[in-house]
């Protein structure tokens, strides 16, 4: 099959769908639809939506939310153990960057210097968390460059 990736013309949500695409090295495009006209005529009205078309061009399934497609690009390309066990280990990592991602943003969000100062400092405190567990992983297997066995799994995208 071939995809396209619906999706802002922007890093955000949208990046780790992108990056595991290239790395099962599949045939995708990307379309930035025109929004908020194009929201009704999403799933959900939102973004990312990624749509698998089968060999005759149509659209063959269609589905959204971020971390969901992330998981059925990485199941179906073998960036996913089919272990459950070593696979939930795997996701549970694509969770905590999201706790990062949504901390940066609130910071982002900040209203005035006080509110900028304190969503900093909770941002630092999450990525820190954050760089100590994916260091102590990298450690542990090795130091092989990769969180999990030898070879690039969902967890290192």
């Amino acid at each position: 099959p071939s995809y396209t990736l619906r999706y802002f013309d922007a890093i955000d949500n949208g990046e780790s769908i992108r990056l595991l695409l290239t790395a099962a090295n599949v045939e995708w495009k990307e379309e930035h639809p025109e929004w908020p006209r194009e929201k009704p005529n999403q799933p959900f009205g939102r973004l990312p939506v990624l749509v698998e078309k089968s060999t005759d061009g149509s659209p063959d399934f269609i589905i959204c939310e971020s971390g969901n497609i992330e998981r059925y690009i990485a199941r179906t390309y073998g960036l996913l153990p089919a272990d459950l066990k070593e696979a939930a280990l795997q996701e549970q990592l694509r969770d905590q960057i999201t706790d990062v991602i949504t901390a940066f943003a609130d910071f982002l969000r900040a209203i005035s210097e006080e509110d900028k100062k304190a969503r900093l400092e909770a941002f630092g405190e999450i990525l820190d968390k954050f760089i100590a567990v994916y260091s102590k992983l990298i450690q542990e297997n090795g130091n092989t460059g990769h969180l999990f066995g030898s070879s690039l799994s969902f967890a290192d995208i």
